[in-house]
């Protein structure tokens, strides 16, 4: 081989080097192109996905907030219920007191009441006396001197 064939061998060798370098640089060029508008692409879906997520969160909050405002009614109107069951509790035993208290009287009233069926009329128990209506009130009666009077003499306990 000639002088010159070596040198053309070297020169294509160098050509084809160079060749493939740039062929590689512009392969390289394009890969980080590429990784450029995919990172460009990546950015921009996290973005969207980012604002997505704060109106996902500003839903929440706004949810999260109605519902701790309807907790704080039902916590309230609950409230409200125990104090009403409370007064009515206090109301029905009051009730219950006082119709004890009629209950006494009555028999009170039932205990005094004379035995003397004298007169043929129905007393207040049911049995043959005086009728079972309230008596007219006479003014000459008003010295305990009428027999269903307890101030009667009769009904004394000596």
């Amino acid at each position: 081989m000639d002088g010159m064939t070596v040198v053309w061998i070297v020169v294509a060798a160098a050509v084809l080097v160079i060749v493939i370098a740039l062929i590689a640089g512009a392969m390289s060029k394009r890969r980080s192109e590429r990784q450029r508008q995919e990172a460009y692409e990546h950015e921009q879906q996290a973005r969207m996905s980012a604002m997505h997520a704060e109106r996902q969160q500003a839903a929440a909050d706004e949810v999260d907030a109605r519902a701790r405002k309807a907790q704080a009614i039902a916590d309230e109107k609950a409230a409200e219920a125990r104090r009403l069951s409370a007064g009515a509790s206090e109301r029905r035993d009051a009730a219950a007191g006082a119709r004890r208290e009629a209950d006494e009287h009555r028999n009170e009233a039932q205990n005094l009441w004379p035995d003397d069926n004298t007169d043929g009329t129905m007393s207040r128990d049911g049995k043959a006396g005086a009728m079972d209506e309230q008596p007219v009130r006479d003014e000459s009666w008003d010295d305990g001197t009428h027999p269903h009077d307890p101030r009667h003499p009769k009904h004394s306990k000596h």
